[in-house]
């Protein structure tokens, strides 16, 4: 979209020391009185942030006025917001003073990159005094962001150098390159008002996207949908909003005290609060303060203030040192890959540091075991990289392209193209079904597999003596280690590579040993011996617990053991037969069919020489292997008449195998 009226968007943030002469500047600059507050009037000092704007040079310039009492740098966070040059305001009479130094360490932690120094108040001062300040200045802002900025003398009194710090402000933002923001729409709420016949209204800078008036936005970190009445921007209606502009929001349906500075309004779906964040730290040099493990600190994120925790991997961050760590919020905070945010000590209150969120929803529950690898990764300057790594961090992230942009930094426009490359060079891959696929990292897919299968091996030995198990215990069993579409996922995985074996609908390891007491060696073969020398009417599993005087419970798994091991058949009811009895009562099938066509139940039990108590068993277990097909009363040929009948490995399903010792 092009800049509205032809103008060039920037948003200029104050800064300074108490009594500088901040507000009298910016009033100077722009005719308007950015003290706004009773308070402010009496005490003659800037409480809250304040904002102005004006047009010079093909740009609009919108400025946000902040508060330069130490009590009030709360605010000034909140108004640094979104800021794209700085101004900082040092009084002639006074130099450089602690909210100078603060502000400017404020303004360099979130990433504000250009600006001027304007040292004001030179009607106070001798030229030579003025001089000394300009000294002290730039030894102040030696490596930081404004190292060779301009400094410009000013009087916001007498006017003297105005024009010239106009024009210092559009020659930096002439010379400075703008990133280009995404289009999803995020705006931090730093004000609430309500006018009368109008509702609630809210302001922001508008960090990316674009508001227009009927649009629908999501309410954060409450995630309640609002619909926009209307659109202003520096006190005009507008058609629309977007970056780089100072933005206020009518909402309709939504209380005032229902809305409160540090919520966010921002395109539906585009943010997720969570109270767990990866961050890159920088401490300041100068802070006093060592950041250790398990502080708490204040947190200031886009206008938001919540209490953190910070978890250190080793123990300590150095001042003027750099680390990964993780903060967990007690309020749900929504944040964005690559955003701004500072750390502050509650008290007594001062800034220590600030940094970057890499992940701004580390999953729930998941301790980040290596900080220090996952936060290289997700700083990289590589859309690719990052994606690679969020996928690698977490189980699935599905067709979600919204999600990559705020957790990756990946545009919505290029994530269908980075997801491509991962897969051709097998990074990725898709599990489930065609239609919604999850994407899944091959290192992450080697880790889940690996804990399928040893959970896998844990659920066999609780039921030994068993190779297998139904796939519903075995999913039960490993329902804590993911969510259950990529478990089933994980599950078909492990059945297609062939570390996990069918075997008659129960599943189990390739590699799966049985080691049987002397005891249940010496029942199995007087089972198999039993059960083998009655042909195809053998004891059912009860009948063979009376005889061999075992409970029918540790009989069973002997008798599943031995179906896996493809030792017996099991037709059903409790009935096992071998192999070779199925294999001759086929061949017995066969022949009758040749010879009739069609047999009844009665028929077929003539000639297996059994009563109907096994033949109807029997001819079931035909009919599910295909060697008959049942037609009313009579079996006919089924298509696998002529070949094996196998044992119960080749019925895929067999309910006989559903039952467990559980």
């Amino acid at each position: 979209m092009a800049e509205s009226g032809d103008f060039r968007h920037v948003l200029i943030g104050t800064a300074g020391h108490i009594d500088h002469g901040k507000t009298r500047l910016v009033g100077a600059l722009t005719g308007i009185d950015t003290d706004r507050l009773p308070e402010e009037k009496a005490r003659g000092i800037s409480i809250d942030l304040g904002f102005a704007h004006w047009e010079a040079g093909g740009f609009q310039f919108g400025v946000v006025d902040v508060p330069g009492h130490e009590r009030f740098v709360r605010n000034m966070v909140a108004g640094a917001t979104g800021v794209n040059l700085a101004l900082l305001v040092v009084a002639a009479d006074d130099g450089v003073m602690p909210q100078t130094r603060e502000h400017l360490d404020i303004m360099d932690l979130l990433g504000v990159r250009a600006g001027v120094v304007a040292v004001n108040k030179v009607d106070l001062v001798e030229p030579d005094f003025v001089e000394l300040v300009e000294a002290e200045v730039q030894d102040l802002v030696a490596g930081t962001f404004l190292e060779g900025c301009p400094i410009v003398p000013v009087s916001a009194a007498t006017g003297a150098g105005l024009d010239r710090l106009r024009q210092a402000l559009v020659d930096v933002a002439r010379g400075s390159e703008w990133v280009q923001a995404h289009d999803v729409f995020r705006m931090p709420i730093d004000r609430v008002f309500s006018i009368a016949g109008h509702g609630t209204v809210v302001t922001g800078s508008v960090l990316s996207g674009e508001v227009h008036a009927g649009d629908t936005l999501e309410l954060l970190p409450g995630q309640r949908e609002v619909r926009v009445r209307s659109v202003e921007s520096h006190g005009a209606g507008v058609e629309d909003s977007g970056a780089r502009r100072r933005t206020a929001v009518n909402l309709a349906g939504v209380k005032q005290d229902e809305v409160r500075r540090g919520n966010e309004l921002a395109t539906p779906g585009s943010l997720k609060p969570a109270r767990r964040l990866l961050v890159a730290i920088r401490t300041l040099a100068g802070s006093p303060v060592t950041v250790k493990n398990r502080m708490e600190l204040s947190l200031h994120v886009a206008t938001a203030e919540v209490h953190a925790r910070l978890v250190l991997k080793d123990g300590a961050i150095a001042p003027g040192s750099r680390g990964y760590a993780e903060l967990r919020t007690k309020e749900p905070v929504a944040a964005a890959w690559g955003q701004r945010f500072i750390l502050r000590r509650i008290s007594p209150q001062l800034t220590v540091a600030g940094g970057t969120v890499l992940d701004p929803a580390l999953p729930v529950g998941k301790r980040v075991k290596d900080p220090d690898t996952v936060g290289a990764a997700l700083a990289s300057s590589s859309e690719a990289e990052r994606l690679g790594a969020l996928l690698r961090s977490q189980d699935a992230i599905g067709d979600s392209p919204l999600e990559a942009a705020w957790r990756v930094g990946v545009p919505p426009a290029r994530y269908a193209e980075l997801i491509g490359r991962l897969r051709s060079q097998g990074q990725v891959l898709s599990l489930g079904v065609r239609e919604r696929p999850l994407l899944v990292h091959r290192d992450r897919l080697a880790a889940l597999a690996g804990s399928v299968m040893r959970t896998i091996r844990l659920e066999l030995e609780r039921h030994q003596p068993r190779k297998a198990l139904p796939r519903t215990v075995l999913l039960t069993a490993c329902r804590k280690i993911t969510r259950p579409d990529l478990l089933e996922a994980v599950f078909e995985h492990l059945v297609k590579s062939g570390e996990l074996v069918e075997v008659g609908g129960n599943f189990g390891p390739a590699d799966a040993q049985v080691q049987l007491t002397k005891k249940q060696q010496q029942t199995r073969a007087a089972m198999l011996e039993r059960i083998g020398g009655a042909g195809l009417a053998p004891p059912t599993a009860k009948e063979l617990a009376d005889e061999l005087r075992q409970p029918p419970e540790q009989l069973v798994p002997l008798l599943n053991l031995c179906v896996e091991d493809g030792l017996l058949v099991r037709l059903g009811d409790g009935l096992y037969v071998t192999p070779d009895a199925v294999e001759q009562a086929r061949g017995q099938c066969e022949q009758l069919l040749a010879d009739t066509g069609a047999a009844t139940v009665s028929q077929l039990r003539e000639a297996w020489g059994v009563s109907r108590k096994y033949a109807v068993p029997l001819s079931e277990h035909f009919d599910a292997l295909g060697v008959t097909r049942r037609d009313g009363d009579v079996r006919r040929a089924g298509p696998k008449l002529g070949s094996r009948a196998g044992t119960a490995a080749t019925l895929n399903g067999d309910p006989a195998l559903q039952t467990t010792d559980t």
